[in-house]
């Protein structure tokens, strides 16, 4: 994905907090930011770029995530201070984890082909249960 396109794709998902962002997409992204971040030297111009790359960041990084197979709950362990951000470094440089996971299909594609073809297996029905053994009749009471 080159620079403009994952532009394009980080403002027509900024809300999107679901799915997947490839490591290209997200790079070029956190470039655009970075050079947006430059702009935001100029006092009120700052601030309204500030506004408007809130939610797609967050979007970006949380889809990111996704595509490495981690939650975006991870998001907050950048909270801990240099630890965290090392932890979130890595999530961000790893690859996308190969084929569909529960935020979507892989979006280079690859793998997706091996899951699809897959068949569910069947559950094997649960064997019957035996039925108790009958306990014997108590015998009465002899009557004196």
């Amino acid at each position: 994905m080159g620079f403009f396109k994952a532009i394009s794709s980080g403002f027509s998902n900024y809300t999107n907090f679901s799915g997947r962002a490839r490591r290209s997409e997200f790079w070029w992204w956190t470039l655009f930011a970075i050079l947006m971040g430059l702009l935001s030297l100029i006092p009120i111009l700052g601030w309204l770029i500030a506004l408007a790359m809130l939610l797609p960041n967050l979007a970006m990084q949380v889809r990111r995530l996704h595509d490495t197979g981690h939650s975006g709950w991870w998001w907050f362990i950048g909270i801990i201070p240099i630890v965290g951000l090392i932890v979130l470094l890595i999530f961000y440089l790893s690859d996308s984890k190969p084929g569909p996971n529960k935020w979507g299909p892989n979006p280079k594609g690859i793998g997706n082909e091996v899951f699809e073809a897959a068949p569910a297996p069947a559950a094997e029905p649960a064997p019957a249960a035996e039925p108790a053994p009958e306990a014997p009749a108590a015998e009465p009471a002899p009557e004196a």
